[in-house]
């Protein structure tokens, strides 16, 4: 087909009639996202990721890491809620330096960012539509499927992605969706970021109890996120305020949350998973 709107229309036709037969399905995909943790660093990090889509729910993306314990933990608690199992989780030792929750509500543009500090949890909600630009006269092949270009600009970078309209998912890594297709590998133009499909399964996945034993979730506005991952950054030992009760003392490794030598610690362990995205992936605000 020589028009390649008349093409990129067809496309998004094609994802709309599948849509409803793909979004009866649930997929595990797993990404491996590859960034620069700050501007001067030589190197890269790379971790994996996982986007589990599950039926007519939204979307979710984590580490891959946080993704199995939280899918072990939701298993364990179900086993004891419906059948009086003793509950006892296994330690959290996964090393994911990526640690925000997203959430995709995509039939509805939102997003929800949800972020979990020692007992607390802080969720923030979006609203995120992407305007992205078609090229359909180039295409590549990546995992078996054949993609095609695409490119928007978010949070402050321009991103190029690739998506296979043989999987007709209209989602990705991280918040980026809306496209005809299944995003397969999307970078940034400054070579900061990376995230690229390594695997794709046919599975359903629960992990519904992943907040079992913290605090009812906090609802912050963007403004409100902002502010406080400012003042986050600055003291990470901040969350550990005003936890103790008359009835309930809480402790890090068998010592109280209010000494001095817990907070300390606290916030050198915390400095140093922030460290790993001073470069952050969106450099300015885009959703609000």
């Amino acid at each position: 087909m020589k028009n390649p709107i008349l093409k990129a229309l067809l496309l998004i036709l094609l994802a709309l009639l599948s849509h409803n037969y793909f979004y009866g399905q649930s997929y595990k995909i797993i990404y491996e996202m590859t960034w620069k943790p700050s501007k001067d660093s030589i190197g890269y990090k790379k971790e994996l990721m996982s986007l589990v889509t599950n039926e007519k729910e939204p979307s979710y993306f984590q580490s891959y890491d946080k993704f199995r314990y939280d899918s072990l933990k939701t298993k364990l608690v179900k086993d004891y809620m419906e059948n009086g199992e003793s509950l006892r989780f296994p330690n959290e030792t996964n090393q994911s330096k990526y640690r925000t929750f997203i959430t995709k509500d995509i039939l509805n543009n939102t997003i929800s960012a949800e972020n979990k500090f020692y007992t607390s949890v802080f969720i923030t909600k979006y609203k995120c539509q992407f305007k992205w630009k078609i090229n359909n006269t180039q295409s590549q092949n990546i995992l078996g499927y054949k993609a095609y270009n695409a490119t928007t600009s978010f949070g402050g970078r321009n991103w190029t992605a690739w998506y296979t309209t043989d999987i007709p998912i209209p989602d990705g890594p991280y918040k980026f969706y809306g496209l005809p297709g299944l995003i397969l590998k999307i970078s940034d133009s400054s070579g900061d970021y990376d995230f690229e499909i390594k695997g794709i399964t046919k599975e359903k996945n629960d992990i519904s109890r992943r907040a079992f034993s913290y605090k009812k979730a906090v609802e912050l506005t963007p403004k409100q996120w902002t502010d406080f991952w400012k003042k986050y950054k600055k003291q990470p030992s901040m969350i550990l305020e005003n936890l103790n009760t008359t009835q309930t003392t809480y402790v890090i490794n068998g010592k109280d949350v209010n000494s001095r030598e817990v907070k300390d610690e606290y916030d050198k362990k915390e400095w140093e998973i922030i460290k790993n995205f001073e470069n952050p992936i969106e450099l300015t605000p885009t959703c609000n």
